[in-house]
């Protein structure tokens, strides 16, 4: 596996892997049209790179697997799992046929060596509480925080 920096050339397969992320039971709940229309689920890729993005593409045999990123939200225009204006939230989707491979972990653990790179203090997500990847999360150190509608708020603190 070959894990690399997220980059512009990138934002249709992240958009791909926000709707793994959306749709991750399965459910078509979002096709990229809606995600687009939708300014709250579009806000985690809008304007891909901002200056204080970033994110980590993971290959395998030289096709692109999975993806997590984080941004910066703010008070007035906040994701689902916002913390505070300088604790980025992360979004992390994993092509189905690799699944089951590490491609989340690896990804994962490389963004938060990132995070940690660039000193920020938490990251935080959004998972639905059914979410498999929320034992990911939880092996990773992340904590819930709160709730959110259906989904819990996590946060790891770096």
């Amino acid at each position: 596996m070959h894990l690399r920096p997220a980059t512009a050339v990138d934002l249709p397969f992240l958009t791909d892997m926000l709707l793994e992320a959306c749709n991750w039971d399965g459910t078509p709940w979002y096709d990229e049209a809606k995600a687009r229309a939708d300014d709250h689920a579009w806000r985690y890729l809008a304007d891909w790179p901002r200056n204080t993005d970033f994110g980590v593409i993971a290959e395998v045999d030289g096709s692109p697997a999975g993806a997590t990123w984080a941004r910066l939200l703010t008070v007035d225009r906040p994701g689902y799992g916002y913390v505070a204006d300088d604790v980025p939230e992360l979004t992390l989707g994993v092509s189905p046929s690799f699944r089951r491979r590490g491609v989340a972990r690896a990804a994962l653990t490389e963004l938060i060596a990132q995070a940690r790179a660039l000193s920020y203090p938490r990251l935080s997500l959004s998972v639905d509480p059914d979410n498999p990847a929320r034992k990911l999360y939880e092996s990773l150190g992340f904590r819930k925080t709160g709730v959110v509608g259906t989904s819990d708020t996590m946060v790891l603190g770096l």
